[in-house]
C-alpha cells in the first residue's frame, strides 16, 4: 500500500463528497452554472477543470494499459470531476507499493 497516495485520495474524495453534498443541498445547479459561465474567471476555471480532467484521464488510460479499462473512469471523470480522481487514487494507493507503481502501474 502506498500510504501517501491513499491519504491524498481520501482527502480529495472527502472534500468532493462534502462539496457536492453542499451543492446538492443548495439546489439551483443550472442557475449556478449560468452564473459561473457568465463570468470570465468562471469560464477560465471551468476550462482549467476540463484540461485537468483530460490530463488525469490520459494518465489513467496509460496506467491501466487498456482503453476498455479506462472508459469507465473517463465517464466517472465527466460526471463527478475530481471525485473520480480521488476514488482512483484510493484504488491505486491500496494496490501500489511505490511511487513508480502509482504513476505507471508497474511493479
Amino acid at each position: 500500500m502506498h500510504r501517501t497516495t491513499l491519504i491524498l485520495g481520501v482527502v480529495i474524495t472527502t472534500a468532493m463528497v462534502v462539496m457536492i453534498g453542499i451543492g446538492i443541498a443548495s439546489g439551483g445547479f443550472i442557475a449556478g452554472l449560468e452564473t459561473v459561465w457568465g463570468d470570465v474567471w468562471g469560464r477560465v476555471t471551468l476550462i482549467d477543470l476540463a484540461v485537468g480532467l483530460i490530463a488525469v484521464g490520459a494518465w489513467i488510460a496509460l496506467r491501466e494499459g487498456s482503453v476498455a479499462r479506462a472508459v469507465p473512469w473517463w465517464i466517472a471523470l465527466v460526471f463527478t470531476g475530481n471525485l473520480a480522481t480521488g476514488v482512483y487514487l484510493i484504488r491505486v494507493g491500496r494496490r501500489s507499493a511505490s511511487v513508480r507503481e502509482v504513476l505507471i502501474g508497474e511493479t
